[in-house]
């Protein structure tokens, strides 16, 4: 094999193992990763912002409601770019095994087979997980996940979610890198009092 014929094998193996590429940031519900959430005033609820669950590098605020989905969220960084739209989720209205076998075939016929999955033996928790390469977005996760029980740690129903996990690292490292910085710039604290058993005890 040429050189040549060799080395555009090698790119397309490459390109295959990748996965399918996406043309632009993916969109869900109207609201496109990258984004910035000043331009998405008309479908947010402005009084429902607030920092994301252990990594406040993140804000979350809810959307305004839409037809076919039950509620939805918007995540945009507030560090190395504050404003750009990280990640989309949304609960779908309908709750069914069936829609979600409907959502899973439109995805698989979108964007191939997915590249990982998760359930339980009860066959209640279903989670598939597809994982794309943007040249804007970089790392793009998508993940659709259906759950008929009682643990309130999984949002029950039909939900999807898009993020781009390479925009949520840029906001983790910036927010490191401030903490680290202020660390340094910051007279050292005297040793606190150690903390007794009966501080950690009811009363």
């Amino acid at each position: 094999m040429s050189p040549v014929r060799a080395l555009f094998a090698s790119l397309l193996l490459a390109c295959c193992l990748a996965g399918p590429a996406l043309a632009a940031p993916p969109e869900l519900a109207g609201v496109r990763l990258g984004s910035n959430i000043r331009d998405l005033a008309d479908k947010l609820d402005p009084g429902m912002a607030e920092p994301e669950l252990e990594q406040g590098y993140l804000t979350i605020q809810a959307m305004k409601p839409l037809p076919g989905y039950r509620s939805g969220y918007v995540t945009y960084g507030n560090c190395a770019q504050p404003g750009r739209v990280v990640r989309v989720k949304m609960n779908y209205a309908d709750s069914s095994r069936e829609f979600h076998d409907k959502i899973l075939a439109g995805l698989k016929k979108r964007y191939g087979e997915p590249k990982q999955w998760r359930g339980n033996a009860f066959g209640n928790l279903r989670i598939w997980k597809w994982s794309l390469l943007d040249p804007h977005a970089g790392d793009v996760s998508i993940i659709l996940q259906y759950y008929d029980g009682e643990d309130d740690s999984f949002t029950r129903g039909n939900s999807l979610r898009i993020s781009s996990r390479s925009w949520v690292k840029e906001e983790q490292d910036c927010r490191r890198a401030k903490q680290a910085s202020d660390t340094t710039s910051k007279k050292p604290e005297a040793p606190a009092r150690p903390l007794d058993l009966d501080y950690f005890l009811p009363r």
